[in-house]
């Protein structure tokens, strides 16, 4: 199935089950929103619960890639936190039929293998904006890091609630603004006040953050891209080779999805990123696609 055509079902079902509700929609009702036969949209996805699954893994992956690439506009940390802000804003109100039907949907309207799937995501979200926390604030803060990333994701879910529910109109840059100025002060309280102790600990994370479920293994240029991010993220490096290998990533992406891709670019990334040891398998499965194949030919 083309990506073009896989983004297709996604957009119908996600417009249907914010008109029906997740509980209400079926597969017939895709399939017809689609224009193609039951049997057809079974031959991609078993189920509605599949479907929702590749939707949030889709979003969640576009969102973190689109991440990664806002870091790339200079070293200051906090404006580069400040853009994330503004861009997590923005997503969920290009993303606002998804959110309504998530805000609105009974929860028990999702399988197991959902709810723990979405705590995989939540918990890939919250390291890398304790990483981006540390980078910001510090290393006096790491204690409170979880726990101020939970603090950020509340504020961005009540005001994406107002905006989209309740039609309030606000300035999502100034929002942005508004919100790290808060993360600001609670830091500055946090590291300031020996006595204060963190809720939140190894000892009582919830499981999704004890036991993180491994990425789906879907060998597609938009998933492999986002692992090469997730893996550089979790490198640890710091400076000019955090930066080299972040740019190569985000060239080869930026490349791939141009109208005309140019073929030395796309060697040449590639050609760095299997020299970094970490990301070798993940550059070598999206060399190894049809699609990227030619271009090394």
């Amino acid at each position: 199935m083309s990506i073009d055509r896989k983004r297709e079902i996604m957009d119908t079902a996600i417009h249907i089950f914010a008109r029906k509700g997740f509980n209400g929609s079926t597969m017939q009702d895709i399939a017809e929103g689609c224009g193609m036969s039951k049997a057809t949209l079974y031959q991609h996805y078993k189920s509605k619960d599949q479907l929702l699954l590749s939707i949030f893994h889709m979003i969640n992956d576009r969102l973190y890639v689109k991440l990664q690439a806002s870091m790339d506009h200079g070293d200051d940390s906090q404006d580069n936190l400040r853009r994330q802000i503004e861009l997590q804003l923005r997503e969920s109100l290009a993303n606002r039929d998804l959110i309504r039907m998530l805000i609105t949907e009974n929860p028990n309207a999702y399988t197991e293998d959902i709810v723990k799937a979405s705590g995989a995501m939540r918990a890939r979200m919250i390291r890398h904006f304790e990483r981006m926390f540390k980078k910001v604030y510090g290393p006096k803060i790491e204690p409170y890091a979880v726990e101020m990333v939970f603090s950020m994701f509340a504020m961005l879910e009540q005001f994406s609630v107002l905006i989209i529910l309740e039609n309030v109109a606000i300035d999502i840059t100034e929002l942005s603004r508004y919100i790290l100025r808060l993360l600001g002060y609670m830091a500055e309280g946090l590291m300031g006040d020996d006595g204060a102790k963190p809720i939140l600990g190894e000892h009582n994370y919830p499981e999704y953050l004890r036991c993180e479920m491994p990425e789906p293994e879907t060998d597609d240029v938009e998933n492999l891209i986002c692992r090469m991010y997730r893996k550089a993220d979790a490198l640890g490096e710091s400076g000019k080779k955090e930066q080299d290998i972040r740019n190569s990533i985000l060239m080869l992406d930026h490349e791939l999805k141009s109208a005309s891709p140019r073929r030395i670019i796309v060697q040449g990334m590639l050609h760095n990123l299997l020299q970094v040891q970490p990301l070798t398998e993940l550059a070598g499965r999206l060399a190894a696609l049809p699609g990227i194949k030619r271009y090394l030919e």
